[in-house]
């Protein structure tokens, strides 16, 4: 019987002592050092470097870098969207990317500014320069570039043909074909052949006025 009291005491002496401990041991959340914005920012920051690197005259990113940049972002906001400093540093890289967007367009790198919107759209931006951004690059990228490749005249008609190729900036598919002086094709209006078939003047019909010249190879 005195074996069992001092056993039954034991035991409980040993839960107490466990329970203190518990009580005394802080959260997990408490022991842990939140990051700050800098320290969050300095984390993201490279994830866009590809877009830098373009805007520099690098290479264009490819279909694989824009996904690993947008997964890697995505991965860093499951661990940090959900603290203010996160979410105050993706509100900060999500301005530096719309100063890239904008920089794109005036470079005319329009494949660019849709990547550069596709990160701010993850980010969860709502912007009305990315919008305009963003409508723009798609028209743009919309007009085919164009090759003249040279000419041939028809002296029964008096004409002049010009050899073409079109080349779909989204697809890459290459079109060739025989054009002349006013006609329309591919959203685009073939206004007049410039000096002694040096060059091509082209209107691009979704832009009315928007004229671009193109030399003969």
């Amino acid at each position: 019987m005195r074996h069992s009291i001092v056993l039954s005491v034991a035991v409980l002496l040993c839960f107490t002592g466990c329970e203190q401990l518990l009580k005394q041991e802080p959260p997990r959340s408490a022991t842990e050092k939140q990051q700050t914005k800098e320290e969050i920012l300095s984390e993201i920051r490279p994830f866009v470097v590809p877009i830098q690197t373009t805007l520099a005259g690098g290479a264009i990113i490819s279909d694989v870098e824009r996904y690993t940049m947008l997964s890697n972002l995505r991965d860093a906001m499951v661990r940090h969207g959900e603290t203010a400093a996160g979410r105050a540093a993706f509100q900060e890289l999500s301005w530096e990317v719309q100063g890239m967007a904008k920089q794109a367009a005036d470079m005319e790198r329009y494949r660019l500014v849709l990547i550069c919107i596709d990160v701010a759209e993850l980010l969860d931006t709502e912007s009305l320069l990315l919008k305009r951004l963003g409508a723009k690059a798609n028209v743009m990228l919309d007009m085919p570039t164009v090759r003249v490749n040279g000419f041939i005249d028809d002296i029964e008609k008096k004409q002049t043909y010009i050899f073409i190729e079109l080349f779909n900036r989204r697809t890459g598919e290459v079109e060739k074909l025989q054009a002349r002086e006013g006609e329309e094709f591919n959203n685009l209006r073939l206004v007049r052949i410039l000096g002694a078939n040096k060059a091509v003047l082209f209107e691009y019909l979704k832009l009315p006025g928007l004229f671009f010249e193109v030399e003969s190879f």
